[in-house]
């Protein structure tokens, strides 16, 4: 059960010497490191570029500040018409009531409770 099997012995030491097989090998496997690395970069740029361009279609709502899809002419929460000629973003922020966040916090106290 603790015999490392011969293939992996003959991989370590065309790894270890300097031959031109284990040049290759060295080569191949630098080689796709390379190729995994370039790859997972260039897919995550390309995600966030789609990412950037979705959100850029986004719509809120003005009566109600949720967030629609591009392609929504009324707000699938309220049902109220979306300003077809300024789309903001969803980042842009949503002030229902201008309530100062001081006056909205609700304070708790601690009470025992005998049982």
């Amino acid at each position: 059960m603790g015999r490392v099997p011969p293939l992996v012995w003959l991989l370590a030491l065309l790894l270890l010497l300097p031959t031109t097989a284990g040049r290759a090998l060295v080569g191949i496997f630098g080689g796709a490191a390379l190729l995994l690395l370039t790859l997972s970069l260039v897919l995550g740029g390309l995600g966030w570029l789609g990412w950037k361009r979705m959100k850029s279609q986004f719509k809120v709502c003005g009566n109600c500040g949720t967030t629609n899809l591009g392609s929504a002419s009324v707000c699938a929460a309220c049902g109220s018409a979306l300003d077809m000629g300024s789309q903001p973003s969803a980042s842009s922020s949503f002030d229902a009531d201008a309530t100062p966040a001081s006056s909205a916090t609700i304070d708790v106290s601690a009470e025992d409770v005998e049982s």
